[in-house]
């Protein structure tokens, strides 16, 4: 597998070009993989990246869990793990991820993707191609609400949790054999 990687990776990535890792870039051996792979690498920590502070300035930026950069005049928010919102999600911003291995679904009406290799390929997957695959979604800047439609699905959580906090700051009214008891 290994060697797999880096071949598809040094296929596709030319000296110049910028690759984002969403996180868990190796399981050890850090340096020696980083040395063979072709561009400049950017890291976004997952929770298998264990390096030294000496392997991680190998890379041009590290991150811890999340980042947002702008690609193609496009908001990007780049995590090891998949968000079920995230900054500007309703606004066509793209969460792009790691982490989940392909075992989480993707939705055609938001603008989020697992880019991990083990379900590409074992390749990177170019900015062109996200693009591509963002246009064809069914996506709604807003989720498609209207403001009302926002506002009674505020008004009805806000309802339901004060209920439950109601319920739950009630004091226990004790019976008088229950009050001898103590």
């Amino acid at each position: 597998m290994d060697e797999t990687i880096i071949a598809n990776w040094n296929a596709d990535v030319k000296a110049g070009d910028h690759v984002w890792v969403l996180g868990d870039f190796a399981w050890r051996n850090h340096r020696h993989y980083l040395h063979r792979l072709n561009g400049k690498k950017f890291l976004i920590k997952g929770s298998h990246d264990k390096m030294d502070g000496e392997t991680l300035r190998l890379f041009a930026e590290v991150h811890d869990g999340m980042t947002i950069r702008l690609f193609d005049k496009t908001p990007f928010v780049l995590t090891h793990c998949a968000m079920k919102v995230w900054e500007r999600s309703h606004y066509g911003s793209i969460n792009l991820y790691g982490h989940s291995h392909g075992r989480l679904p993707e939705y055609n009406d938001k603008l989020q993707m697992d880019v991990g290799v083990d379900v590409w390929g074992f390749r990177p997957v170019p900015l062109g191609l996200i693009l591509i695959i963002m246009a064809t979604r069914d996506y709604k800047e807003e989720n498609g609400l209207t403001q009302d439609e926002l506002n009674a699905r505020v008004k009805e959580l806000t309802d339901r949790n004060a209920a439950i906090r109601k319920h739950y700051e009630t004091p226990i009214s004790l019976t008088p054999d229950e009050k001898q008891q103590q």
